[in-house]
């Protein structure tokens, strides 16, 4: 299509929206025309911002919406400390997979900066238990001074392709707890 095409097109969907503003009030053009228009017709701002802040606005929503929030042991400071590992994890480390067919084993190794290896310490071997417990998986976690590998034996043929395919971050990202856990935190009954 040719951008003159692609113009008109657009301006003929646009021109009854145009023409119907002007009629109301010329003066004021868009603010009239979006104050005449139905309420649910309108876009509106969905996204809260940052993936972080977004999350502690729906926390803090979901504590207010309850009636049986125990305020006195709220804790969002705790699960902004969460989230803010959580972003470590995912945007300041580097992972590597190694699949070990002969005895069914895949190995994730995980390194990161300085600032992301507590994060890593404090994350991968608390997720690990879950998936251990939640799999049935053998899963043997080792931290080291650069951050961690995680060591899984297979009980099929099938796992470690798909924890190869997978890799560290999709492993990490398994059984899609977090919500739960994250409300925990806030109500200060996990860390």
């Amino acid at each position: 299509m040719t951008s003159r095409f692609v113009f008109f097109i657009c301006l003929a969907i646009a021109a009854p929206t145009l023409v119907h503003a002007e009629k109301e009030d010329p003066h004021q053009g868009h603010e009239a025309a979006m104050m005449h228009e139905p309420a649910d017709s309108r876009v509106t701002a969905r996204e809260s911002g940052q993936s972080t802040f977004a999350a502690l606005i729906e926390m803090t929503a979901l504590l207010e919406a309850n009636p049986d929030t125990d305020w006195s042991t709220v804790d969002l400071d705790g699960l902004r400390l969460h989230l803010l590992d959580m972003n470590l994890l995912m945007v300041s480390t580097n992972a590597s997979t190694k699949v070990f067919r002969q005895d069914k084993t895949v190995q994730f190794t995980v390194s990161g900066s300085a600032e992301a290896v507590p994060a890593i310490h404090r994350m991968v071997p608390a997720h690990s238990r879950f998936l251990e417990q939640s799999r049935g998986w053998p899963i043997d976690t080792e931290l080291s001074d650069s951050g961690a590998t995680i060591t899984i034996s297979a009980s099929d043929n099938d796992l470690p392709v798909r924890l190869k395919a997978l890799g560290f971050y999709g492993f990490m990202s398994l059984d899609s707890h977090h919500q739960a856990h994250h409300e925990q935190i806030a109500l200060g009954k996990s860390h």
